[in-house]
């Protein structure tokens, strides 16, 4: 009776100990639950996060207006290029009208250097210029969640 008495206890404290992931509206691949962080101490300390997936959350200040295949999402100042793992005109698309709402990504998170012309690109298809580092980071979503 004991054994089973700490089985159970055991899986309540694993049940317990995994996060919750937020209510909105998905889009993507089914998300794992696992910590949410912020972009801002994901920005403090990339070595600790590359080439991990993360789930970053962050305020969308733009969008890819073509296709919906990039955004660019802020947080604390920090910002951070998206796409989606299966590149333009893939699976999925980010939705146009995300700019100014705050999103969950699950994402792998890496070094992306990217050129004038690629971030003159980026600030055609958004309609608007972008501050984008030319030696930044970038993260490639599987999935995202639209908080309410």
């Amino acid at each position: 009776m004991q054994l089973h008495c700490v089985f159970a206890l055991l899986f309540l404290a694993a049940c317990a100990s995994t996060p919750a992931l937020p209510e909105g509206l998905h889009i993507g691949e089914p998300v794992v639950s696992r910590a949410i962080v912020h972009y801002a101490a994901v920005d403090e300390n990339p070595p600790a996060f590359l080439e991990k997936t993360i789930l970053v959350e962050a305020k969308v200040v733009a969008v890819c207006q073509s296709a919906g295949c990039w955004m660019q999402v802020e947080d604390g100042g920090k910002t951070v290029m998206v796409k989606w793992f299966t590149d333009c005109g893939g699976k999925y698309a980010f939705p146009k009208d995300l700019a100014g709402k705050r999103v969950v990504i699950q994402g792998a998170y890496h070094k992306k250097p990217m050129t004038a012309e690629e971030i003159e690109h980026r600030s055609v298809e958004a309609g608007k210029p972008l501050a984008v580092p030319a030696d930044g980071y970038e993260l490639n979503a599987s999935a995202i969640v639209v908080l309410g």
